[in-house]
C-alpha cells in the first residue's frame, strides 16, 4: 500500500510549511487526516488457503502463492484459526508457496510456537527445496522436526 499525503486545501508550494526540525516539511504523521491509502499493485492477495481433513488423521492447511509481507498476517490468522479449534494435528502443506519472504517464514514460527503452547502437533510438509535451506539456515527447521527426516534432506 502507498501512503499519500495530500496537502490542505489551497495551500500551495508557496504556503512555506515547515516541520520541528526547520526547513524540512512535516511528517506525514503530523496530521493523519490528510493520508489516504492508495492501493499498490502488490496489494492484491497472491495468496490461497485452503483446509481439509487428510487421510492420516491430520487438519491440512495447503498454502499457496506469495506467503510474504503483503499476506502474512492473513496466512498467521488462518492458520492459527485451525490450531485453536483444536482436535486433530495439524499439517502445513507448502507445496504450493512460489515465493517466501522473512515474513513468511515469522508466520511459521508464530504457529509453530502457539502449536507448542496449545500442546498441538504441527508440521510442515512439501516445502520447496529453496524455503528448506532457508530454514536450516535460520534454524527454523528446529521447529518442525519431520524437516530432518532423510527422504526430506538436500
Amino acid at each position: 500500500m502507498i501512503i499519500h499525503a495530500e496537502p490542505p486545501a489551497g495551500a500551495g508550494q508557496a504556503s512555506g510549511a515547515v516541520g520541528a526540525a526547520g526547513g524540512f516539511p512535516a511528517p506525514l504523521s503530523a496530521n493523519p487526516k490528510r493520508l489516504r491509502a492508495v492501493p499498490s499493485p502488490r496489494d492484491v492477495s497472491q495468496i490461497g488457503l485452503s483446509e481439509r481433513t487428510g487421510t492420516d488423521g491430520y487438519q491440512v492447511v495447503s498454502v499457496s502463492g506469495e506467503l510474504d509481507i503483503a499476506t502474512a498476517e492473513q496466512a498467521y490468522a488462518y492458520i492459527s484459526d485451525v490450531i485453536d479449534r483444536g482436535g486433530l494435528p495439524v499439517s502445513v502443506d507448502m507445496g504450493g508457496v512460489t515465493f517466501c519472504d522473512a515474513s513468511g517464514l515469522g508466520v511459521l514460527a508464530r504457529v509453530a510456537k502457539l502449536a507448542r503452547e496449545k500442546g498441538r502437533q504441527l508440521r510442515v510438509t512439501a516445502a520447496r527445496p529453496s524455503l528448506l535451506r532457508i530454514m536450516r539456515i535460520t534454524g527454523l527447521d528446529k521447529a518442525f522436526p519431520e524437516l530432518g527426516a532423510p527422504a526430506l534432506a538436500m
